[in-house]
């Protein structure tokens, strides 16, 4: 298995507990709100919590952030993550395949004693705001780990 260990450094708009099914809504308003336009393909992600990481549910969301980029001009309360270690996987498929892809990080985690520090940021870097070919889907998961020396 080859190692997929990065370095992610990205501020992030994290909003918690909020239901997938209320994912457009959501995004619709925020897009509302702002005089520019923020919405773009691979800036809208959703992540699943620390501790529901560490139990390994991992088949719902616990949140959706928006990656803001030091030119946007947003309006609105912001958390900025600090430069950490991640494990990245990058699939070809959609949020709906994740949890299986999310099982090898976790089995990854743990093979080399990792620790996970935070939630996980899942983004869709290809979808059908590039293609109709859902076989050439990609979506990234990152989970920001810290390796025990």
């Amino acid at each position: 298995m080859q190692q997929h260990i990065k370095l992610i450094k990205k501020t992030l708009q994290y909003r918690k507990v909020l239901p997938m099914d209320k994912k457009n809504l959501f995004l619709k308003k925020l897009d509302e709100s702002q005089s520019e336009a923020l919405i773009f393909l691979g800036k809208v992600g959703v992540g699943i919590s620390c501790e529901h990481l560490l139990s390994h549910q991992i088949t719902s969301y616990d949140g959706i952030f928006l990656m803001l980029e030091q030119e946007d001009l947003y309006r609105g309360s912001t958390l900025t993550l600090p430069e950490t270690l991640a494990v990245r996987i990058r699939f070809h498929g959609q949020h709906t395949e994740a949890p299986q892809e999310y099982r090898k990080l976790l089995d990854y985690i743990s093979m080399h004693k990792m620790q996970i520090t935070g939630f996980s940021r899942e983004i869709t870097l290809i979808d059908y705001g590039v293609t109709n070919d859902t076989d050439k889907f990609v979506t990234e998961i990152c989970i920001p780990i810290q390796c025990n020396a």
